[in-house]
This record gives C-alpha cells, sequence and structure tokens, in this order.
C-alpha cells in the first residue's frame, strides 16, 4: 500500500486533473514534468525494425489503482513497460510490485506481479486480467520477441530482415493467496483446480460449451471456479 501511496503522489505530481488543467499553463505542465523526469525513462527515439512492439499501440485512458488521475499508456509487449504520454513524449511508468493499471474504457486490466512462466522460470512483469474474481484469478501474458535477421545461405534463400513477433500468449492462474503459476489449457488440468470439484467444473465446461482459446470463456469459467471456493 505504500508503494501504491508513493507511485500515486508522483503521478498526481506529474499529472494535473481535469480541473486543474484549465488553470494551468502550458509552462507550467512542461515544468512539471522537467521535475520528475528523474522518475521515467524516455521512449521517443524511433525504431525502423520490422513488425510492432505491441498488441495495440494505442495509448488508452488509464489508472493507476490508487490514484485519481487519468493518464495515457500502453502496453510495450517487447520490453514489458507500461508507456505513458505525456505531451507528445513518451515516457515509462515505474513500475512497482502488485501496481494495477485499469483502463477507463473497455474493462482491461493489467497487473504487476510475480510469476513463474511454463518453464518453471519465476519472472515478475505484467499480466492481462482474463478473469478477476475475489478468489481466482485467470492472466494471460501478452510478449512480443525480436526475431533475428536471416542471411541466405545460398543464392535461392533470401534476406529476412529482424522482425518483432507475437508470441503464443501464455496463461495464469491464482487461487486465494497462491503463487501465480500457469494455466495449461487443457480440460483435465483445469478440472482439477479445485480437485473436490472436478464433477462440477466438468460438467459447467460441458453445459455451457467453454472454449479454452476464448477470454471471454475464460472469465466466464473463472467466475463459476471462484463460486466454488
Amino acid at each position: 500500500m505504500k508503494k501504491i501511496l508513493f507511485l500515486s503522489i508522483s503521478l498526481t505530481a506529474l499529472f494535473s486533473n481535469f480541473a486543474e488543467a484549465q488553470v494551468l499553463s502550458a509552462q507550467q505542465t512542461v515544468n512539471d514534468i522537467a521535475t520528475n523526469e528523474r522518475r521515467f525513462n524516455n521512449k521517443n527515439a524511433v525504431d525502423k525494425t520490422a513488425g510492432s512492439k505491441y498488441f495495440n499501440e494505442t495509448f488508452l485512458p488509464a489508472k493507476i489503482v490508487g490514484s485519481n488521475e487519468i493518464i495515457l499508456v500502453r502496453h510495450n509487449a517487447y520490453t514489458d513497460d507500461m508507456e505513458v504520454s505525456v505531451n507528445d513524449d513518451i515516457k515509462i511508468v515505474p513500475a512497482e510490485t502488485n501496481m494495477v493499471i485499469n483502463m477507463v474504457n473497455g474493462g482491461i486490466s493489467y497487473e504487476y506481479v510475480p510469476y513463474t512462466n511454463e518453464k518453471g522460470v519465476k519472472k515478475e512483469g505484467y499480466l492481462k486480467l482474463v478473469s478477476n474474481n475475489p478468489k481466482v484469478k485467470i492472466y494471460k501474458s501478452e510478449t512480443v520477441y525480436l526475431k533475428p535477421e536471416v542471411h541466405p545461405a545460398s543464392g535461392y534463400d533470401t534476406y529476412k530482415p529482424a522482425a518483432y513477433t507475437k508470441m503464443k500468449d501464455e496463461y495464469f492462474i491464482k487461487i486465494g493467496d497462491s503463487e501465480i503459476k500457469t494455466l495449461p489449457l487443457k480440460k483435465k488440468a483445469i478440472v482439477s483446480i479445485v480437485p473436490e470439484k472436478e464433477k462440477e467444473i466438468a460438467s459447467f465446461i460441458k453445459e455451457n460449451k467453454i472454449s479454452f482459446s476464448e477470454d471471454a470463456d475464460l472469465n466466464q469459467l473463472g467466475r463459476f471456479i471462484n463460486s466454488l471456493m
């Protein structure tokens, strides 16, 4: 909570609310940003690599939980940073463990959390919330990697430039206060989430024709499993 409060104070100093924005001059706004520059890294360098670092390149209005300020953000899926647009400049929101960023429109939320991926590697970063419930949360990672350039090995091959490429989404689950772990999208793995309720979960999946490839269905499934806890 102290970290969230500290971050909220920092962002409040950087971003004025709508009422204050009506009385602040452009120069005052620039000065506010300048005094807080040490809290943000500049991300304005032009990258001409093919592909995109983003699943969505548009900056969207959002709020960080613990602050009432509305900021314009987008998730950089290559660096796993949350970028913010400030007076046509791009900065990075300083990440804090368990920080939650809610998009104002669309119901999309990101959490900066520790988790263990499918290879058993412990990481910390932004996960997108698919199903947000008091006792059961389902997340997915949105990741972009840099596919290296390929030089022709013979005259029959063609050169392929380096390109940002989207990785297959990986899903995670958090039960109660347990660690966030990978969630295999297989019926056998999902029905065993609550061992004593396997029959109920299996019946729900069948009756509601739950598709494990659809986030909306996984959200519905998460809500149902939460009701069993």
